[in-house]
């Protein structure tokens, strides 16, 4: 009897301590899938955690939007900042990654403002903010 009820009670210990590693696994997993918010392009969260902000360009068949790619390498660029590319499709899809560690305060909010108006302005493109 001692020996059921020691077993029983070993059992119950490590299904506690599986629960709670599992759970803290899954707090520090983070959000792979971009939220969407109240703007319709402008997404919560990013795909890569070393990225304060994902631009992505998409397409339907014919290419990204040029116009709209350029207009945001130059505002990359007029600021100096650190940039990654990653292609994302066979038709020119991208998503441009910026840490934004160049950048604080007024100057910073000011960016994503102004990516955000390109962006709206633009087809098939996306910002997503950590």
């Amino acid at each position: 009897m001692q020996r059921i009820l020691f077993f029983i009670t070993g059992a119950l210990c490590l299904l506690i301590v599986s629960c709670k590693s599992q759970e803290k696994a899954n707090q520090e997993k983070p959000n792979s899938v971009p939220q969407v918010t109240k703007e319709p392009t402008v997404y919560d969260g990013v795909t890569d955690n070393a990225c304060a902000i994902e631009v992505a360009f998409g397409s339907y068949g014919a290419g990204i939007d040029g116009p709209t790619y350029e207009k945001v390498k130059a505002e990359i660029e007029k600021l100096k900042l650190k940039s990654t590319s990653k292609s994302i499709g066979r038709e020119g899809e991208i998503r441009i990654c910026l840490p934004l560690t160049e950048i604080k305060g007024n100057e910073k909010t000011e960016f994503i403002d102004q990516l955000k108006k390109i962006v709206k302005e633009g087809q098939l493109v996306s910002v997503s903010i950590r």
